[in-house]
């Protein structure tokens, strides 16, 4: 029995890792969409979430920071968590006063942060952070009970020493807490897509900075990835030509290449 399930779950990734592949470069957030949607089909979530974080700060003053120099850079919600709220965490997490960095940073973040540098996959009330204390303070009434979160599995994927993809399922209200069986599902589908992390991070420019890129430039980029002609580009998002070539220009700038060909290798290697 405990061989088939292994066997269910193992189809269950390579399916969905087939699902994505096929998504096309200018496609990433529909390709993003959908593993959210399957995620939260496979581990009967409520939500899934994906935050890309980085390490904006480097230099000596991380050390008095909370969030050891961490930044949220991007994100996406399958279910968004309505304006107020994205409000508050855009000011929790793109602060750049250190000194202002203890504004309700929560156990779960802090863990997180802690084992930064490797994957790491876990449920909310496994002994990876001190959960009774952890739900008694402000930040879980904010953050977790205020949305009607019950349980969470977080995983963070690794890209380089400043570069986390981390992923969160949440169950809402009355539903039952995840099972193991269900956070080594999630681990094992998230582990398995190095390169489609990379994939989120390369079309923002967050491997290569800590800023992302604009969404307009980003609509360039994912079109230049495709092969078409800098005029192609601009018709199809209705700019000019000369403004299209700007936004190219800006964009081989900032990935430091010379041409389309540098930049397609670079991007869209795994």
């Amino acid at each position: 029995m405990a061989a088939q399930k292994t066997t269910a779950v193992m189809e269950a990734a390579y399916a969905l890792w087939d699902e994505l592949d096929q998504f096309p470069p200018d496609s990433s957030d529909a390709a993003l969409e959908l593993l959210c949607e399957r995620l939260k089909g496979l581990l009967k979530a409520d939500n899934v979430k994906w935050v890309a974080a980085v390490r904006a700060l480097k230099d000596e003053t991380f050390e008095s920071d909370s969030m050891r120099g961490w930044r949220l850079r991007a994100k996406y919600d399958l279910v968004p968590d309505g304006e107020d709220y994205e409000k508050l965490i855009r000011v929790m997490f793109e602060r750049k006063d250190p000194a202002d960095s203890n504004f309700n940073v929560g156990h779960a973040t802090v863990g997180i942060i802690k084992r930064m540098g490797k994957f790491q996959a876990h449920r909310m009330r496994d002994g990876w952070i001190p959960y009774e204390e952890f739900a008694a303070t402000e930040h879980y009434k904010i953050h977790y009970t205020g949305l009607g979160i019950t349980d969470r599995i977080w995983t963070s994927f690794p890209l380089n020493a400043d570069a986390e993809s981390v992923f969160m399922m949440d169950r809402m209200g009355e539903a039952p807490h995840f099972s193991l069986a269900e956070v080594k599902l999630a681990a094992t589908i998230l582990r398995g897509i190095r390169s489609f992390h990379r994939r989120l991070f390369m079309d923002r420019a967050l491997l290569i900075g800590d800023k992302p890129l604009s969404p307009v430039a980003r609509r360039v980029l994912q079109k230049l990835l495709t092969g078409l002609s800098e005029k192609e580009i601009a018709e199809s998002l209705g700019q000019t030509v000369t403004t299209t070539h700007k936004y190219v220009k800006t964009i081989y700038e900032r990935f430091g290449v010379n041409g389309r060909a540098a930049l397609m290798s670079l991007c869209l290697r795994n």
